[in-house]
């Protein structure tokens, strides 16, 4: 998930970073729009699915949900991947800030308020901090911008630690590449156990492979009728076809390659989605991801106890937890700029002190000197 404001590969709140060198992808307005979207349909999901996996659900709406399984997740992380070459072009340091900032501080708050205030089992289940329940999200991604800064590292690409040597995007394509194969072989050869491990090799074949398409996004973007078409197509059908098949949804193979031509197609039409108030509220959200995601599930959890109090039918414990959940999630959004230090690290303002008036004498001592 690439968050932020300032800096569009990372996590919100932080401060706004150097312009990106001509060599370096910039920020395409449809992003924006396209993480809005992947992140509004993770609060859908969980809206329908919290009361499901409790007996309460609706069929048809987590049929639907199966149908975007394949997609959801691996955009967010695709899109976070493209904008990584902007990122490693950082000194280290200003990496590492930001992440820590952005990520890690997010990450550790809401899994501490959200094991003591909501989680069932509360803190002393091992298995929650193991797995971050449903800030697993986070936690992979911050290994995989770890294992992004040892790649840069691994490749000679700095003089020490704080400086870029070289700003040729060869070489981190051709590593990013590597890597998101190297990860997807992992999960298919070693099938770890551990859930977190197994979601980070899998989400974090797309984080990279994100990053190796950035040198063709260019050209896929602008690609004729007649190239993308049966692309878009083809992920409709394996959508379908995903239904009946789990092993096309998410973890193995051929879900990569499911979710490789739905975000290809997903890219390819973004662009020409035209301008509405729709793309708009969208894209705000996209620009706000981290709070979309942070605040979301507490506040589905709280809806849906609430409708249980209430002995609601299920079709109005998803409607309640739906509308409810996802208009409170957006009143968050909307406090945000009162909330800062929810989402990343409260930085310390500085006060500058009001300049002396220079005199004359001491100014010609300057010039001079």
């Amino acid at each position: 998930m690439s968050f932020g404001r300032g800096d569009p590969d990372a996590p919100s709140g932080t401060r706004p970073v150097d312009s990106p060198s001509r060599d370096q992808p910039t920020r395409m307005d449809w992003m924006d729009m396209l993480r809005g979207l992947a992140v509004l349909l993770v609060v859908l999901l969980h809206a329908a699915g919290i009361p499901r996996m409790n007996d309460a659900g609706v069929e048809l709406w987590s049929q639907v949900h199966q149908l975007l399984e394949p997609f959801r997740m691996p955009l967010l992380m695709f899109l976070s991947g493209l904008l990584l070459p902007r990122s490693l072009a950082k000194p280290a340091m200003v990496y590492v800030r930001g992440k820590l900032s952005g990520i890690a501080w997010p990450l550790a708050l809401w899994l501490v308020v959200f094991g003591v205030f909501i989680y069932w089992n509360g803190p002393g289940d091992p298995q929650y901090w193991l797995t971050g329940d449903y800030l697993w999200f986070l936690m992979a991604l911050l290994i995989c911008y770890a294992l992004a800064m040892g790649l840069k590292l691994s490749l000679g690409l700095t003089t020490g630690p704080w400086r870029v040597r070289n700003a040729s995007p060869a070489p981190l394509t051709i590593g990013a590449a590597l890597m998101a194969l190297t990860m997807v072989a992992l999960l298919h050869v070693g099938s770890p156990d551990q859930l977190l491990i197994s979601r980070t090799l899998y989400y974090g074949t797309f984080f990279f492979l994100g990053s190796a398409c950035v040198p063709a996004m260019a050209r896929w973007v602008r690609a004729p009728s007649w190239a993308a078409v049966p692309v878009c197509l083809g992920a409709v059908f394996c959508a379908y076809l995903s239904l009946s098949d789990p092993a096309l949804r998410s973890g193995t193979i051929a879900s990569a390659a499911v979710a490789c031509a739905g975000i290809a197609a997903v890219l390819w039409c973004a662009p020409r989605v035209p301008t509405s108030a729709i793309t708009t509220f969208l894209s705000w959200l996209g620009r706000n991801s981290i709070v979309v995601y942070l605040t979301h599930f507490p506040v589905i959890i709280l809806t849906f106890r609430a409708t249980q109090e209430l002995h609601l039918d299920p079709m109005a414990t998803v409607a309640t937890c739906t509308v409810l959940g996802g208009a409170v999630t957006v009143l968050l959004v909307r406090l945000r700029p009162w909330t800062p230090w929810l989402y990343s690290f409260p930085r310390p303002r500085v006060t500058r002190r009001p300049q002396q008036p220079m005199r004359v004498s001491e100014g010609a001592d300057k010039v001079v000197g």
